[in-house]
C-alpha cells in the first residue's frame, strides 16, 4: 500500500499515513491542504499513472498556502521528481509549519526522509543550487526548489524543478510559486533515487500494452506529433488562428527534427521526463547547438515581441529576451508575468520603454526596492499603484477561465474542465490534449490504464464523476475562502483549448 507522508518542518519530524488509493493526484492534493490548512502547508502528489511506464505520465500537482493568506497556489510540474516519488510508493507529500532556518533541505531516501541544514545555498541562483545539491547527492537527484526571489516572498517567484541529468537542467514552471515554500523555510527537496517506473502496479504487462496504443494516439496527433506545444500558448493560440500558418509550421518542424543538435559531449533533454513522447523541450529546435528550456523560453520571446516589438529593432528584442530568460531562470521568476507588469509601469509612466530602462527595472527587482516590490506583484499589484492611471486599468493578468465567456465551443464547458482534472489526477501531460481530449477512444483507453494500475474496474463516466466532485471541493474552498465565486483553477493552457475546440473540425 503507497504511503502518504507528513512533515512537520517545525519539530522536524516525520509521521506516514496509509493510502486507500480512492483519491489521487490533484484530487487527493487539495483534500490534504484542507486537512492541514490550518498552518503554513505545501503538498505534492504524483498522478495515479506517474510513475509507471504510461507515456506522457510525468506529472504532479503542487498545492500550498501560507497560514495568513487567503491565495491557494495550485501548480501542475513534471520532471525527475514526479516519476521518483511515485517509484517510491508515495502517493503525497504533506510540509506544514515553518522551521527557523530559511535553507534547510528535505533529503529523501529510500525508508528515510531527512531535514538537513544547507547554508551554502543562501544568495545561489537557481542554477547553481541545482550544481551545489547534484554535487553532493548525485547527478540523479531529483529537485524541487525555490530561488533567491522566493527570499522577498515575491508572488511572482517560482520554483524551480529538475528535468534528468543533462541539458537543460531545469524549469521555473509559470504556474507555481517559490513563496508558500519561503514561509515554511523550506530551501530544496531532494530525493535520491535513480530508478524510475517502479510505482506499485497490478497489471504491468497490460498497463505496457496499454500504453503502447496511447502513444500511437497522441504522435499521430499533427500538434502532439509535431511538439508544437514546446511553443508556448502566446504562439500557439496565433498560430490556431490560421490553419495555413499551422500546417506550414508543421511541415518546418518536421524537417527540423531530422536536423541533428550538437551535442558538445553532454547529454540533451529532447523530453521534460522519461516516457513522454511528445517531446516539447528540444524537438522543435534547430541544429545549431542552441538548448532551450520551452515552453517558459518560448513563452518569454512571445510577451516580449507583443509588449515590445513597436519600441525596440529586432536585435533588441533578442537580446531583452536572452537577458530576460536567463534572470528568470536564475531567480526562480515568472519572466512572463514581469514582462506585462513592466509594460504596464511604462504606460502608466507615459515612457517609451528602452532596452537599458527594461534591463534596470529587473535590477530594481533583483534589489527588492520599492519599485522593484511593485512590479514583483504583477499586474494586479501595478494597477493598484497606479490606481489613478485609468489607461493601464483592466489590464491586470486574468485567470484563463474569465475568457471561457468569449468562445463559442464545440464541447461542453464543464466537461472540458472534468477532462483536464482528469488529466491532473492521473498525472497525464496536459500538452497532449489535442489527441486526447474529448475523443471516445483514448479517454476508454485510460480507463483501462487505471484498471490496470490499481486492480479495480472503472467507467470513463465514473473517472469524470471523480474530476467532477474535485472541481466542486475545490470550488467550496475557494468560497470558504473568500477568494471568489465560480473561479476554477483552470491552467492558462485552457486558453489554447478554447481556441482549438472553436476552430477544430475535428
Amino acid at each position: 500500500m503507497n504511503k502518504i507522508a507528513i512533515l512537520d518542518a517545525a519539530t522536524q519530524s516525520v509521521q506516514y499515513q496509509d493510502d486507500d488509493g480512492t483519491e489521487y493526484g490533484r484530487g487527493l492534493a487539495v483534500k490534504l491542504l484542507k486537512q492541514y490548512m490550518t498552518d503554513n502547508v505545501f503538498v505534492i502528489t504524483p498522478g495515479l499513472l506517474t510513475g509507471t511506464p504510461v507515456p506522457c505520465a510525468t506529472r504532479a500537482t503542487i498545492v500550498g498556502k501560507s497560514k495568513e493568506e487567503r491565495e491557494i497556489c495550485v501548480s501542475n510540474i513534471s520532471g525527475d521528481f514526479p516519476q521518483k516519488l511515485a517509484s517510491m510508493h508515495l502517493s503525497g507529500i504533506v510540509i506544514k509549519g515553518s522551521c527557523k532556518d530559511k535553507n534547510t533541505i528535505i533529503h529523501i531516501e529510500e525508508q528515510k526522509i531527512s531535514f538537513l541544514d544547507f547554508p551554502e545555498l543562501q544568495g545561489k541562483s537557481c542554477k547553481e543550487m541545482v550544481f551545489c545539491i547534484r554535487e553532493k547527492w548525485g547527478r540523479e537527484c531529483a529537485i524541487i526548489g525555490r530561488g533567491p526571489a522566493s527570499d522577498h516572498y515575491y508572488p511572482i517567484s517560482s520554483l524551480f524543478v529538475t528535468y534528468p541529468y543533462g541539458k537543460p537542467e531545469y524549469s521555473c514552471p509559470r504556474s507555481s510559486t517559490g513563496a508558500g515554500l519561503a514561509k515554511i523555510g523550506i530551501r530544496a527537496i531532494v530525493l535520491e533515487r535513480n530508478q524510475y517506473f517502479r510505482g506499485a502496479c497490478e497489471n504491468r504487462e497490460g498497463l505496457q500494452s496499454s500504453g503502447k496504443r496511447l502513444a500511437k494516439y497522441i504522435l499521430d496527433d499533427p500538434i502532439c506529433g509535431g511538439a508544437l506545444p514546446g511553443l508556448g500558448s502566446i504562439t500557439l493560440l496565433h498560430l490556431l488562428k490560421n490553419e495555413k500558418n499551422l500546417e506550414e509550421l508543421l511541415q518546418e518542424k518536421r524537417k527540423e527534427e531530422k536536423e541533428e543538435i550538437e551535442k558538445s559531449g553532454e547529454r540533451i533533454n529532447y523530453c521534460c521526463a522519461p516516457m513522454c513522447v511528445i517531446g516539447c523541450l528540444n524537438r522543435h529546435s534547430k541544429g545549431n547547438g542552441n538548448i532551450y528550456s520551452s515552453p517558459e523560453e518560448s513563452e518569454i520571446k512571445a510577451a516580449i515581441e507583443r509588449c515590445f516589438a513597436q519600441d525596440m529593432e529586432k536585435e533588441q528584442l533578442e537580446s531583452c529576451t536572452t537577458y530576460l530568460s536567463q534572470k528568470g531562470m536564475e531567480s526562480g521568476l515568472n519572466m512572463i508575468e514581469l514582462v506585462f507588469a513592466m509594460r504596464l509601469y511604462f504606460d502608466a509612466e507615459k515612457e517609451k520603454p528602452s532596452l537599458e530602462q527594461i534591463l534596470q527595472l529587473v535590477r530594481e527587482v533583483e534589489a527588492a526596492t520599492v519599485l522593484g516590490r511593485v512590479l514583483a506583484g504583477g499586474t494586479r499589484r501595478v494597477c493598484e499603484v497606479f490606481s489613478d492611471e485609468t489607461q493601464i486599468q483592466g489590464r491586470a493578468t486574468k485567470k484563463a477561465v474569465t475568457k471561457e465567456r468569449d468562445y463559442q465551443l464545440k464541447i461542453d464547458l464543464e466537461l472540458l474542465y472534468q477532462e483536464i482534472f482528469l488529466f491532473e489526477n492521473l498525472g497525464i501531460c496536459i500538452f497532449s490534449s489535442f489527441a486526447l481530449l474529448n475523443k471516445e477512444e483514448p479517454l476508454r483507453l485510460l480507463a483501462e490504464l487505471y484498471k490496470d494500475k490499481t486492480g479495480r474496474e472503472i467507467t470513463v463516466e465514473e473517472m469524470l464523476q471523480y474530476s467532477a466532485q474535485c472541481l466542486k471541493q475545490e470550488e467550496e474552498l475557494w468560497k470558504e475562502l473568500n477568494i471568489g465565486n465560480n473561479i476554477k483553477a483552470i491552467p492558462e493552457f485552457v486558453k489554447v483549448l478554447y481556441n482549438y475546440f472553436e476552430n477544430t473540425k475535428n
